[in-house]
């Protein structure tokens, strides 16, 4: 009940603050209709299974140098840990709707004025750069013919498209989910 809640408000402080009458006229919408936008958070790209498994992650310690050296494997919690982080499988009730994330870009691919027209869209900032990439199905591949100025790595942005599952991999990282945005913005907080 709470998450509802949470989600409906979301929502709303989401659609009020990049869709209100003050930023945008509906006769300049450039988003169409959006009564059929689902504003989704990061957990809902996971599987069921692969959602239980990071809930589930079996006990480390920070106090020694890596993570994975921690993990002796042969345990379910430690198998199901490991194949969630390396996960493509994704939610099919969030499939091929029209959704609204927030996230921070990983640009992939410039336009000739140095807009960023392909990026990773992803759950926290230095995810692909200076940290291990998240899951596949936390990741998302996102094309922007517009493009998007990135002037500041630290902006979380919101995107709004059709989500699909088709795979995208690159030397950067791998992304399970793929989207030809409809918009871009910056994350109003």
């Amino acid at each position: 009940m709470v998450t509802k809640l949470f989600r409906f408000y979301f929502s709303l402080i989401l659609f009020i603050g990049l869709f209100s009458t003050a930023a945008h006229s509906q006769d300049d919408n450039p988003y169409g209709d959006l009564d059929d936008v689902e504003a989704v958070q990061w957990e809902d790209l996971m599987s069921e299974a692969d959602l239980n498994a990071i809930l589930n992650a079996p006990p480390m310690s920070h106090d020694f140098y890596g993570w994975e050296d921690q993990l002796s494997g042969g345990s379910p919690e430690e198998d199901a840990y490991m194949k969630a982080l390396q996960s493509f499988d994704v939610n099919p009730e969030v499939l091929n709707k029209r959704i609204l994330i927030p996230g921070f870009i990983v640009p992939t691919a410039f336009n000739d004025e140095r807009m960023v027209t392909e990026f990773f869209l992803v759950p926290f900032f230095g995810a692909c750069i200076h940290l291990p990439p998240p899951p596949p199905n936390q990741i998302i591949h996102v094309t922007y013919e517009e493009g998007v100025s990135l002037e500041n790595y630290y902006e979380a942005f919101v995107v709004m498209g059709e989500l699909t599952s088709q795979v995208v991999r690159n030397d950067l990282a791998n992304s399970a989910y793929s989207m030809n945005a409809e918009g871009v913005e910056i994350y109003q907080y």
